[in-house]
């Protein structure tokens, strides 16, 4: 086979240019720091990065929304705790009301004060979270108790307290086909409370002791278990989250680990390769030279 002058050049240059797309493919890789610049570079690697980012970004997702039912939860535990002293300060009032030697000015003075902590419930029962009502149900964009005047009595005092809030819970999502309950209807938690300090207020009002002795002292004690009880399923719910979102952490950084294993490179050894890829190059360069630069004209010197 005779080998002219042009088919050297060509086979050469052929060569060089392999060589130097290798360059730029390595090069390229350890800008980037990625093994995987196109899905052709490993197909069976790059579908199981593709599926573990789909799974990194939902466990970032269930991550946010367990935050947010955390900090829900624990404005409504700080609600709720308020809301119980309310109780608590209200049953003081009514024991010290049950005393039929009390002259009608303390009555009175007990009433005014018990009007204070109906308002005070009320405030309480209109808590937000992020600009939220948490005792709103899934109505969150308007105060579950707004007080009209149709709801106070000849004095101006809060005579009757109407839940205005959706009945049905806000549930977030925190795993694949698990959700929970953030929120609780402000009509399951605060209607009994408002009912028992609304009627302690007006028993004391009328100076009618005999029934805040036998009637407003026992739903203050019922108001207050409700409360509690609410409390502890708050502060179970809580505590699950916080469970949740340990685990989901764990996992985040497990799936960014796998992620790196399979897509990032090994830079030491990315390094290697490129070095000798380049000292390839170059020596074919150099062996090019020496093969193409000889013609006939320097024999006949």
């Amino acid at each position: 086979m005779r080998v002219t002058n042009k088919m050297l050049v060509t086979n050469s240059l052929s060569s060089l240019n392999r060589g130097l797309e290798q360059l730029e493919y390595l090069s390229g890789r350890l800008a980037a720091g990625k093994k995987l610049l196109v899905p052709s570079d490993d197909p069976i690697g790059t579908g199981n990065v593709l599926r573990m980012n789909r799974g990194l970004e939902e466990t970032r997702q269930y991550a946010a929304n367990t935050d947010y039912g955390i900090g829900m939860l624990t404005a409504a535990d700080g609600a709720l705790t308020d809301l119980t002293q309310i109780l608590q300060r209200g049953r003081e009032l009514a024991v010290y009301g049950a005393n039929g030697t009390l002259p009608e000015d303390s009555l009175h003075a007990l009433a005014k004060e018990v009007n204070e902590l109906v308002d005070h419930a009320v405030q309480v029962a209109n808590s937000t979270y992020a600009g939220s009502h948490i005792f709103g149900g899934q109505e969150t964009t308007k105060p579950p108790y707004a007080m009209g005047d149709d709801g106070l009595d000849e004095d101006g005092h809060i005579a009757k307290v109407e839940y205005q809030g959706s009945l049905t819970s806000i549930n977030i999502e925190v795993g694949p086909g698990s959700r929970l309950d953030i929120n609780v209807p402000g009509s399951a938690v605060f209607q009994e409370a408002f009912e028992a300090l609304i009627e302690l207020r007006e028993r004391l009002a009328s100076g009618n002791t005999a029934d805040i002795s036998s009637g407003s002292i026992g739903k203050l004690d019922d108001a207050i278990s409700e409360v509690l009880r609410f409390q502890a399923e708050v502060g179970a719910k809580s505590k699950r989250l916080e469970i949740t979102k340990s685990r989901l952490e764990g996992l985040d950084i497990n799936l960014q680990t796998l992620i790196s294993k399979t897509e990032d490179i090994d830079v030491a050894e990315a390094i290697m390769q490129f070095k000798m890829q380049e000292n390839a190059y170059r020596l074919a360069l150099d062996t090019t030279a020496r093969i193409i630069q000889p013609t006939l004209m320097d024999f006949l010197r």
